[in-house]
């Protein structure tokens, strides 16, 4: 089996891309620290199988993608044809939205 950060990284990374964006460096870091914790969770409550995955990756696809949103709505630019970056202050608006098992 995949890697259960790894995963749900490559799904936040996916959302942030496919918006034209990506993560900075501390951005990247905080988000990280939140699926640890919440793959975390998964494991001691042995919530581990392909359907609780399945709403892992939903629920972490649903928090990047207002990270997204709140991107947009601070009116963050790319930066010389680049790609736009998501802030540290985005991942903080968009936890407003947990509890978003098992990130919450």
């Amino acid at each position: 089996m995949i890697n259960l950060e790894n995963r749900l990284w490559n799904t936040a990374t996916h959302t942030a891309r496919e918006a034209g964006m990506d993560f900075t460096v501390p951005c990247a870091h905080n988000l990280r620290d939140l699926i640890q914790a919440g793959t975390g969770v998964m494991r001691r409550s042995q919530r581990i199988s392909e359907s609780d995955l399945e709403v892992a990756d939903l629920h972490l696809s649903r928090l990047a993608r207002e990270m997204v949103r709140v991107t947009r709505e601070q009116g963050a630019a790319a930066l010389a044809g680049g790609k736009t970056r998501i802030r540290e202050t985005a991942l903080v608006a968009a936890k407003e939205l947990c509890p978003l098992w098992p990130f919450g």
